[in-house]
This record gives C-alpha cells, structure tokens and sequence, in this order.
C-alpha cells in the first residue's frame, strides 16, 4: 500500500468511528418517556392538585392508542366523570389535541361540525384532556372529569407538567 492509501484509510477509518458515536448519542436522544413506569405518579399529582381544589375527580391516563394505563376515582366523584375522563384522554389521543382546543373546530360552520356526534359521544371538546409527548412522539394523554373546565384543565396540566412542561 502507498502512504496515500494508508492516509485514506486512516481518514476513512476516522470517520467511521466518530458516525458511531454520534449514531450512540443520538439513540439516548431517542428514548422516550415510559409512561407505564411514570403513570402513579403522575396520577398521584393530579390526585393532590384536584384534593387542593377541594374537587373530586376522576383521572384516566391511556397509552398512545388510547388502551388505559390507570384511572383513578376519588371518593364523592360523579358517576359520569369515569366515562368522560376516559373520553377526553381518548380525544387528546386520537385528534392530537388537548379536548379544550377542539371546541372551537366543532361549532356550526366549522370543519369538524357534528364531530361529537359522528363519534357517538366517543370524542369530546371539553376541557381536561392533554396529550403527552416525547421526543416529538405522542405516547399517550391524560383525561380529568368532575369539576368545572377551568378545574380539569388546571389538575390535568399539573399533572403532566414534571414531564411534559409547556
């Protein structure tokens, strides 16, 4: 081999090294949250913002396809507040949004009028449902119900925030 190959191949071997090591960086970039190993406490939060506020609520985390990872009730919730928490996590899921954002888009005249409907009340566009993300990638959302919009929204929000912060 020439002095010239050599030096190629030492340039090309230098290369070669630092790639895989940036690759070896990039794939710690890459990892995500896992939200199954983080779900009590993030119910925990949510729970200790709602006995703040002095609401009972109940708090539905689902996973990226909107499977449940953990509801929780609190004593004196109401009954319908487990349906619509799972509905508002599923809706922030599903449409990508937090639910309190799609109320505007499914009013008459708008382009997802009649929604809620053609959901069979299965999407909701009521506060206190926030999807989570990481790395750019939504890995699932949080869905608050028993108090009143600013009430969900403000528990759900304190909830994520430690991992999702706005």
């Amino acid at each position: 081999m020439t002095q010239n190959q050599n030096q190629i191949d030492e340039i090309l071997l230098q290369r070669i090294i630092q790639k895989c090591q940036e690759l070896l960086e990039k794939k710690d970039d890459l990892q995500t949250i896992n939200l199954y190993d983080l779900a009590f406490d993030i119910v925990n939060r949510a729970r200790e913002k709602a006995q703040e506020l002095k609401v009972p609520v109940v708090i539905t985390l689902v996973d990226a396809a909107a499977h449940v990872i953990l509801s929780y009730r609190m004593e004196d919730s109401l009954l319908v507040s487990y349906d619509m928490a799972y509905r508002k996590a599923y809706t922030a899921v599903g449409m990508k949004m937090q639910s309190k954002d799609l109320a505007v888009l499914t009013k008459p005249d708008q382009w997802l009028f009649q929604l809620e409907a053609m959901s069979e009340g299965q999407i909701v566009s009521l506060a206190g449902g926030i999807p989570i993300y990481s790395k750019g990638r939504i890995i699932g959302a949080i869905g608050i119900s028993g108090g009143n919009a600013i009430e969900d929204q403000t528990i759900a929000e304190y909830a994520i925030e430690k991992i999702h912060p706005n």
